[in-house]
């Protein structure tokens, strides 16, 4: 994520080879044109950025610890630099946030080479399923190949011990995703927050696959309980971020929310909602928000109009 413009360039190269284009979304899957490039954080930490998507590595002994893989494209290239930035030889373990190509692009090469791969359980049943088919995307998501599914999954919470440490990992409900998961590094006091944010323009918002607004208030809350003033927050795109800002887009977030409710409630459809202009005071500074309030409208109808 590199703009805020309205409109990304889709992969390339994605889940089982479906080929993207231009996505209307502010942030979602894309093609990453940057090269990659990492910030040491200290700790035995980097973060990565060109990847399609931020990636986060801690190294130990044991080897390297991503979390997010990128996309499939720089893949190659993300597997070579992430160990040498964090002092490994090699990648060991992958946490996956969510579902989306961005973060699973390196799934199948560290698969096969009998990496550990970790998710929330319904993001590998979405990676493991025939296909998906979503509004963001011209062509459904095929299942990836069984070598690059995760081989370790969890429900609500999940201790990871890693290089000496106890890194909480905890799934965050129906967010931009039904399968978002956060990451906490006590240590390093980092907070791994995935695609529930973005610091680089309006999170895309998956409501096909099990997110909704309401659901991203929830999981900013959640994260909110984690962080404190002193906490580096990792999000899906754009620059690392604090505790302020994140509560920034908490409030934000949820005058949206309140908002599209009423709307629907009145009887408003998706286009009228958006033209009411309920995130209109926002868009100065993230963009403009025509797919961001269609998608978070739309995806209030399982939770307030499920006989829409």
């Amino acid at each position: 994520m590199t703009t805020r413009r309205g409109f990304l360039e889709a992969a390339a190269a994605s889940c089982a080879g479906a080929a993207l284009t231009a996505l209307p979304f502010v942030a979602g899957a894309k093609e990453s044109k940057d090269k990659l490039a990492t910030q040491d954080l200290g700790g035995g930490l980097a973060f990565i950025t060109g990847a399609g998507a931020n990636v986060l590595a801690f190294g130990s002994a044991q080897g390297a610890l991503l979390f997010d893989g990128g996309m499939r494209a720089t893949s190659k290239a993300l597997l070579q630099l992430a160990p040498a930035a964090v002092g490994a030889k090699k990648v060991h373990t992958l946490v996956n946030t969510h579902w989306h190509p961005e973060q699973t692009g390196s799934n199948e090469a560290l698969g096969k080479q009998g990496a550990r791969i970790i998710a929330h359980e319904n993001t590998r049943l979405w990676l493991a399923r025939k296909s998906i088919v979503v509004d963001w995307a011209p062509k459904p998501f095929l299942a990836l190949p069984k070598a690059a599914l995760p081989n370790k999954s969890f429900y609500t919470t999940e201790a990871l011990d890693f290089g000496g440490q106890i890194i909480a990992l905890g799934h965050l409900g129906q967010a931009h995703t039904d399968g978002d998961l956060y990451a906490y590094l006590p240590k390093a006091n980092v907070l791994v927050a995935g695609g529930v944010v973005s610091s680089a323009g309006w999170p895309l918002m998956d409501w096909q696959t099990g997110g909704w607004i309401g659901g991203l208030v929830g999981a900013l809350d959640r994260l909110l309980k984690i962080a404190n003033d002193g906490t580096k927050v990792v999000p899906a795109d754009g620059p690392i971020i604090g505790r302020r800002e994140l509560q920034s887009q908490r409030d934000m977030y949820f005058q949206i929310f309140d908002r599209l409710v009423k709307q629907l409630t009145k009887g408003m459809g998706p286009d009228e909602a958006y033209q009411s202009g309920p995130a209109r005071e926002f868009e100065a500074q993230w963009g403009d928000s025509k797919a961001f309030v269609l998608a978070s409208f739309r995806s209030l109808w399982g939770h307030y109009a499920p006989d829409a």
